[in-house]
């Protein structure tokens, strides 16, 4: 691993510990044992620094994602685990709050952008799916609000004692086809 992909999981870290706020060029440079000269050869800019880091990420996500379906069963549930797993979790938490907060226009973008691509790969998953009185958009916006629930309540353990999978799953069942 070369020294900006270095660079690029220090400022993941610090994302995953602290968020956002927390990223400067100074606090990658601690992360890392470097002087800050080390990052601005690299990324002149903490804007360059995030745009990179949450490419990096957000690449990563969907590439996982992808494994994650492939050779399953059914892909659509599949989908859904992963989004609701640890593997999509990293950064994504700490990327909704700034997004929300609205302390980032680069975030924003990248969020969205990311979001789109989610919305996508669902769509076309769910086709065939849904059952009738629901639509593809509809339930695409339901499991969007579902995940979402699902992540930003983490790490609070369920009085019920399901999982986020079997939380997602009787949440979701009744409005899917099943695929028999």
């Amino acid at each position: 691993m070369g020294m900006p992909e270095h660079v690029i999981e220090a400022t993941l870290r610090i994302i995953e510990t602290g968020g956002i706020k927390d990223v400067t060029v100074r606090r990658v440079a601690e992360e890392i044992g470097r002087s800050t000269t080390v990052i601005t050869h690299y990324f002149p800019t903490r804007e360059h620094l995030l745009e990179a880091a949450l490419t990096t990420s957000f690449a990563q996500s969907k590439a996982q994602a992808m494994l994650y379906i492939q050779d399953s069963h059914d892909e659509l549930w599949a989908f859904m685990e992963w989004s609701v797993s640890a593997h999509h979790r990293r950064v994504w938490l700490q990327l909704v709050a700034a997004y929300l907060a609205g302390l980032d226009p680069h975030v924003a973008t990248q969020v969205d952008e990311f979001v789109d691509w989610w919305e996508e790969q669902l769509l076309k998953l769910l086709d065939g799916r849904v059952v009738p009185g629901r639509t593809l958009q509809e339930l695409c916006d339901i499991i969007g609000v579902v995940v979402e629930g699902i992540l930003l309540s983490s790490d609070r353990k369920m009085t019920s004692g399901l999982t986020a999978e079997q939380l997602l799953r009787a949440t979701i069942s009744p409005l899917l086809r099943s695929t028999r």
